[in-house]
C-alpha cells in the first residue's frame, strides 16, 4: 500500500524541507480543535466528533476489514498550533500535495476501491437538473377535433445530456456495444442436444435437470414471450 503516498498523505510535512506545503496543511487541511478540547466545533454530536476525529497513530499505510483505508499517520512530533492547541498526524484530513500547492485550498483527497463511491460521486452530475416545459397551445373548446400530440417532438424537447454524457458524445465513444453484434441461439433436434456432466454426477440428477430440455434459442424465445405478456399487463 505504499504506492498510495505517492498520491495521498495524512502527515503534517517538514516545515524545513517543505516550508509552503507546511503552511497550506496548517491553513487548510488540519480538523479541529474538537472533541474535549472545543465541544462546540461544528463537527460535534453527542459530544463526538461526526468525521471520525481524532484518528489513531499508524506507521503503515493498510486496508481495514471494511475495504477502507488506514493512512499513514507516524507518531514523530509533528504539530500544528491551532486556537491555542496542538494538533498532530491524527487530525490531518487526506490531501494530495500537488492539488493543495495548485489551488491552495481544503481538498480532501480520498482513496477508494469500491463501486458505490464512484456511483456516489457520478449520481449527481448524471441526474441533470430538474426541468419545467410550459407552451401555449390553441384552445379548441367547442370543436370535436381532438388535440394532435406529437410525442416524438416532447421526448425531444425533454431530453437531457449531462456534461459527461455529451463529452463521451463528442469524442465518438460508443454509446451501445456488443462483440459479436450477432448472438447465436442454437437449438437441437429431440434427444440430441448436448449434455456436460462430471465424471461422479449421479446420472438420474444429470438427466432431471431442466436446462437438459432447453437451449439457448427457446430461453430466448420464452424470456420474449414473458417479456410480452408483462408489458400487455403493464408490469414493465
Amino acid at each position: 500500500m505504499e504506492h498510495i503516498h505517492q498520491f495521498i498523505s495524512a502527515e503534517i510535512p517538514n516545515i524545513q524541507q517543505d516550508p509552503a506545503l507546511y503552511s497550506l496543511v496548517k491553513e487548510f487541511m488540519i480538523h479541529g480543535p474538537c472533541g474535549a478540547q472545543n465541544v462546540n466545533y461544528p463537527c460535534m454530536v453527542d459530544n463526538k466528533c461526526s468525521k471520525n476525529f481524532l484518528t489513531n497513530f499508524s506507521k503503515h499505510t493498510s486496508i481495514d476489514e471494511n475495504g477502507f483505508p488506514i493512512y499513514r499517520r507516524k507518531n514523530d512530533g509533528s504539530f500544528v498550533e491551532k486556537s491555542g492547541v496542538q494538533l498532530d498526524n491524527r487530525n490531518v484530513v487526506p490531501y494530495n500535495k500537488y492539488l493543495l500547492k495548485r489551488y491552495r485550498a481544503h481538498i480532501n483527497v480520498e482513496w477508494c476501491n469500491q463501486g458505490s463511491s464512484i456511483k456516489y460521486l457520478f449520481k449527481y452530475i448524471t441526474k441533470g437538473p430538474d426541468r419545467a416545459t410550459v407552451t401555449f397551445v390553441q384552445n379548441n373548446s367547442g370543436s370535436n377535433k381532438d388535440d394532435i400530440v406529437d410525442e416524438i417532438k416532447e421526448y425531444y424537447d425533454c431530453r437531457y445530456l449531462s456534461a459527461c454524457e455529451a463529452s463521451w458524445r463528442i469524442y465518438g465513444y460508443d454509446v451501445h456495444y456488443r462483440n459479436p453484434s450477432v448472438m447465436r441461439l442454437p437449438f437441437h433436434l429431440p434427444n440430441q442436444q448436448q449434455v456436460v456432466y462430471g465424471a461422479d454426477d449421479d446420472i438420474d440428477n444429470v438427466l432431471n435437470q431442466p436446462s437438459v430440455a432447453s437451449s439457448m434459442f427457446t430461453c430466448w424465445m420464452e424470456r420474449n414471450k414473458l417479456y410480452k405478456q408483462a408489458k400487455k399487463t403493464n408490469l414493465c
